[in-house]
């Protein structure tokens, strides 16, 4: 049993040093040029198209990548191209909540709404997708 406070403190360093991490990736991504990390995403994407469990899968989540982030864009057209279900992310707005709403192609990206944090996701109005979680 831990001493009365330390629970308190211990998280309170926890969320310090997740920020101080946050920081420091931060700074290594920004002094990556664009040919690095598009080499970095090629290397990354080749990795998990090729793994197991993603051979395995037939549904799979994704987030879409934002300029800054591994790109995830090959690994997106290889789901369909290997006839898999793929499922991104739309965060309620002023909420810890995210849905995790099916896909019907890649080219159905350019049909999302970009959120006020630059995101794509589908609307919020959008109520004819499949949510992973609740199918399948």
């Amino acid at each position: 049993m831990e001493p009365p406070g330390e629970g308190g403190e211990m998280a309170a360093a926890l969320r310090a040093a997740k920020r101080a991490l946050r920081g420091e990736l931060r700074q290594r991504l920004r002094a990556l040029d664009a040919a690095e990390k598009q080499r970095q995403s090629r290397l990354l994407s080749r990795k998990v198209i090729s793994h197991s469990k993603y051979q395995e899968s037939k549904r799979i989540a994704i987030f879409l990548s934002m300029p800054d982030e591994i790109q995830t864009e090959e690994i997106i057209k290889d789901i369909f191209k290997q006839g898999k279900e793929c499922f991104i992310p739309r965060y309620k707005p002023h909420s810890n909540q995210m849905d995790m709403l099916k896909l019907s192609s890649a080219e159905d990206i350019s049909s999302l709404t970009l959120t006020s944090w630059n995101i794509l996701q589908p609307s919020d109005d959008d109520n004819v997708r499949e949510e992973a979680l609740t199918s399948g």
